[in-house]
């Protein structure tokens, strides 16, 4: 006899299959008619009586819910055999054929309708587990009809309750996983965690943060909660209790990069600057920087901290190098900006190198009339080049052209002292 496999056995726990009694039934139950025998007892697909010890304990034993003691209807036993048997064996078409038929009965009863619905379920989604649109109306179907033991129901509600969630859904995912804690009276991570995340997902950010602190005191190991939970203590504007947590993914995770690009970024937010840098200049020492989030991250923690011009320029100018950092004006005017106010020798001509290279693909003329200034002073004296940039900023528009021909005059002063 072949084994039932455990997803079809958990479906069949809640059917009632009318199966004629053996010979080795006692005398009381050949006083019984057939129907009330099939109303108080329990088969397998394969039409074999389950022992009272193995039926499944129940889960939820402070659920509210009464279940019903209804089964199918006894006249439908061997379409219902022919449904579960034709799965067993692998036959999804014939099995989803017999699952229409016995939805579509003018004898079905609400729980031949569900049973149906979940072997069609089942077939769905051992085809494709993320198929949510054929999925989800399934078991909405299934929980609406209320037809089943508490195990299959509230089985059937936590899946549902996670589809909506991953299909963002989120209000609905907030509905059902809110019902399914307060029927059955249980502590589910996975449906508290769905919980927390719809209401993160719906921007109630206090109340997210009471349930997602609730999962991760059930398992601390759990670093996609507690990211969730340091983005919405981050977005909740507590930003040190968001970089508290921010170090304990790091510390679960090791030298992680994207945890650590993670805790760069929550420091900053957290105005712990100096933390921030000191991430980021660990991950620059061991390589860690790839792509272009990374980088961008770095600099936008170098440009919020004095002193660090020199770490600016020098990661936006490997950025760049790589090709991870796209070569725009934009990213050309923070590398010139960082030359430019860095010490040491050579950083106004590298800042002009940069502002010469970004002019010509910016929209205004901006970085054209930063880089006159910059051509213009007196330490650099590059005059001719300064009056062209000059001009070609007010060619441009988008600045102040007074401040333009300010410069355009110096150069001419300085060029005809030159003459």
């Amino acid at each position: 006899m072949k084994r039932m496999q455990p997803l079809v056995s958990a479906i069949c726990v809640s059917l009632v299959l009318g199966v004629v009694a053996t010979s080795a039934n006692s005398e009381e139950k050949k006083k019984q008619t057939y129907q009330e025998r099939v109303a108080g007892e329990a088969y397998d697909a394969e039409g074999n009586k389950k022992d009272d010890a193995a039926q499944q304990p129940p889960l939820y034993p402070q659920a509210t819910r009464v279940p019903p003691k209804a089964g199918g209807n006894p006249s439908l036993v061997k379409l219902r055999n022919q449904m579960i048997t034709a799965f067993q064996k692998d036959k999804a078409d014939e099995a989803r054929q017999h699952a229409l038929e016995l939805k579509a009965n003018e004898k079905a009863n609400d729980n031949d309708k569900a049973t149906a619905d979940q072997v069609l379920l089942v077939l769905i989604t051992k085809k494709d587990n993320k198929n949510n649109a054929e999925a989800i109306p399934l078991l909405e179907e299934i929980i609406s009809l209320d037809a089943m033991d508490n195990n299959t129901h509230y089985s059937m509600m936590s899946q549902l309750a996670q589809r909506y969630l991953v299909n963002q859904d989120y209000q609905d995912a907030l509905d059902f996983s809110t019902r399914f804690l307060a029927e059955t009276k249980s502590e589910k991570k996975e449906i508290i965690a769905v919980k927390g995340n719809s209401l993160y997902r719906l921007h109630r950010l206090p109340e997210a943060i009471t349930e997602l602190e609730k999962v991760r005191g059930m398992d601390m190991a759990d670093t996609a909660v507690t990211a969730m939970l340091v983005k919405a203590y981050s977005e909740n504007k507590q930003p040190a209790k968001a970089a508290e947590l921010a170090k304990t993914i790091v510390q679960t995770t090791g030298n992680d990069r994207v945890s650590q690009i993670n805790l760069a970024i929550t420091f900053f937010e957290a105005k712990q600057l100096n933390e921030a840098g000191d991430v980021i200049d660990q991950l620059r020492t061991s390589k860690q920087l790839t792509d272009e989030h990374d980088y961008k991250t770095a600099v936008m923690v170098y440009s919020g901290m004095k002193g660090r011009e020199a770490d600016l320029a020098a990661v936006v100018q490997e950025g760049l190098d790589k090709g991870v950092l796209q070569a725009s004006a934009y990213n050309y005017n923070i590398l010139a900006e960082a030359y430019y106010y860095s010490d040491g020798n050579g950083h106004v001509a590298n800042a002009i190198a940069a502002w010469a290279k970004g002019a010509p693909l910016a929209k205004d003329g901006g970085t054209y009339l930063n880089l006159a200034i910059a051509q213009c002073q007196d330490e650099v004296a590059m005059w001719a080049a300064c009056k062209e940039s000059a001009k070609s900023a007010i060619a441009k528009g988008g600045v102040d052209a007074n401040a333009a021909r300010q410069q355009i005059v110096k150069a001419d002063s300085h060029l005809g002292k030159s003459k």
